[in-house]
């Protein structure tokens, strides 16, 4: 079984990709020391989702997801920006607080701050640049699915003494593909000065938490308006 835990292991870390791009004017934009804030996460469940969760519920979880999301996302960020870091990130936050509060003062809510332009958004907020992310999450099996199919392969390499290991396809335990493209739009022109793009699988062995922290926590080191 360890041979097959190196296998998945091998799979996961494998897939976090990043595809990275900062805009040519990014450091005269840099040097103005702009507020920027941080949009709700737009969220999007596919695959094969439960049986017993109606869309309804979905829809509930995406905007709780969202807000989750949003929050790891700025605290990771603020994280950065201490004078403590080598290289803090040197902008200024708006509160995650305030831009939900002015959003929800416009008539903006969550899902409705996925659609509109991201310039826009900056300026019923009142900062120069806005950052927008989306998330896919593509479901394979439920937890449940997934720890029986590891229990399985555990039976597997116990009865054959480890010897078909190599034979078994990696990453058949994985409950999600998440892909997850987050960029900063700057006002009034409403120009990419920032994109990153990361791809995570996962399995039944990492808690949703987790995965928020984990895929933010990747975000933020990316980064820009490092000075």
């Amino acid at each position: 079984m360890k041979t097959q835990r190196l296998l998945i292991l091998t799979v996961i870390l494998s897939a976090c990709t990043a595809v990275h791009y900062e805009s040519p004017r990014l450091a005269e934009r840099e040097a103005a020391r702009e507020t920027i804030a941080v949009l709700p996460f737009e969220m999007i469940f596919t695959g094969n989702l439960p049986a017993d969760v109606g869309p309804r519920q979905i829809l509930a979880i995406e905007e709780a997801e969202s807000l989750a999301f949003q929050h790891a996302f700025y605290n990771r960020l603020l994280d950065r920006s201490s004078a403590t870091r080598k290289q803090p990130i040197l902008v200024r936050i708006q509160p995650v607080q305030t831009t939900n509060r002015i959003l929800s003062e416009n008539q903006i809510g969550v899902r409705e701050s996925w659609t509109l332009p991201p310039d826009e958004l900056a300026e019923t907020l009142g900062v120069d640049a806005v950052i927008r992310t989306r998330v896919v999450k593509e479901r394979y099996l439920s937890d449940l699915a997934s720890y029986g199919t590891e229990v399985g392969l555990e039976v597997m390499h116990r009865a054959t003494e480890g010897k078909t290991d190599w034979l078994i396809p990696p990453g058949l335990t994985r409950t999600h593909d998440i892909h997850v493209d987050s960029e900063l739009v700057g006002c009034p022109e409403g120009d990419m000065l920032w994109k990153v793009e990361v791809h995570r699988a996962t399995d039944w062995r990492r808690p949703a938490n987790d995965v928020i922290v984990g895929l933010t926590k990747k975000l933020s080191k990316k980064f820009p308006y490092r000075g």
